[in-house]
């Protein structure tokens, strides 16, 4: 079951493309440290959010990469930058945070991924 997103208190919505929840678990990564830094929530070709067990700063670049479970696209994974928005503690588990990300740069192919990402794993 998954659990309802609730904005940041005093947040204003600002997204000019809906997001897709995402529903596969899938971790993502800093390119740099190869280290996990959350796992995929939702995502669009311009943004997305992630659930991680670190409070992320706000106004950060990261270099994040997803390794993908199945090719898609002929690829098995991406890469792309992207700077943080927010961080909250999750509402229901608050061993958790939730992070608001914009990203950044991406190549075309990569964006053509992450948009066949959201259609075939997201929720409407």
């Amino acid at each position: 079951m998954s659990k309802p997103i609730v904005s940041p208190p005093g947040f204003t919505e600002r997204r000019k493309m809906n997001r897709r929840q995402i529903s596969y678990y899938l971790p993502v990564m800093d390119s740099v440290t190869k280290q996990v830094i959350g796992h995929l929530m939702n995502l669009s070709p311009i943004g997305l959010m992630m659930d991680s067990q670190v409070s992320i700063p706000s106004k950060m670049k990261f270099s994040l990469h997803m390794d993908l479970m199945e090719e898609i696209a002929g690829q098995a994974s991406l890469e792309f930058v992207a700077t943080s928005i927010w961080c909250l503690p999750d509402s229901i588990q608050p061993f958790l945070y939730n992070a608001g990300f914009s990203i950044t740069d991406i190549s075309p192919a990569d964006l053509e991924v992450v948009k066949q990402i959201a259609e075939k794993y997201g929720e409407r």
